[in-house]
């Protein structure tokens, strides 16, 4: 069981979920620090013949930005590591990134367009269907992508 909190919903509690029996999980621990971006792209590879091309490019980026804010807000170095689980269901795929950090109040306002950093949460927002933080034995962040048709997703709200 996880808690789960929906970042749409001003972070008010949804209840507690059951992942299905059914799903495909996968857990990876990564190396904090400069390369875990990599690592945590690298660690989706094997989704490639699962997924359509396009969801599994959303997935790689969305990853990116949930652990790179985990290096770069939560401070998670070299030799501190960051939990990645990644769960495949026939109808979505859930994602939960999770560090030894404090937790932060998710906030996933549009940065302006000529700012280089503050993107992520907005992407996570944008790209996903639902998404959350849990500050529960440090912060995971995770969220939730339909394996729907995603060749022709409309761009991201302005």
């Amino acid at each position: 069981m996880f808690p789960l909190f929906d970042a749409r919903r001003g972070g008010r509690p949804l209840g507690r979920g059951i992942l299905l029996s059914t799903a495909t999980e996968r857990e990876f621990e990564l190396a904090g620090g400069p390369y875990a971006a990599t690592a945590a792209r690298l660690a989706l590879d094997n989704l490639d013949a699962e997924l359509d091309p396009v969801l599994a490019q959303d997935l790689r980026l969305l990853v990116t930005e949930a652990v790179k804010n985990s290096v770069q807000h939560a401070g998670v170095g070299p030799e501190d590591s960051i939990g990645l689980k990644v769960s495949v269901q026939s109808d979505m795929i859930r994602i939960e990134v999770t560090d030894d950090g404090p937790g932060f109040e998710p906030d996933a306002s549009r940065p302006t367009e000529d700012e280089v950093t503050g993107w992520g949460l907005f992407l996570i927002d944008q790209l996903s269907e639902r998404w959350g933080v849990v500050r529960e034995k440090g912060t995971t962040v995770w969220f939730e992508v339909g394996r729907g048709d995603h060749s022709s997703r409309p761009e991201a709200a302005a």
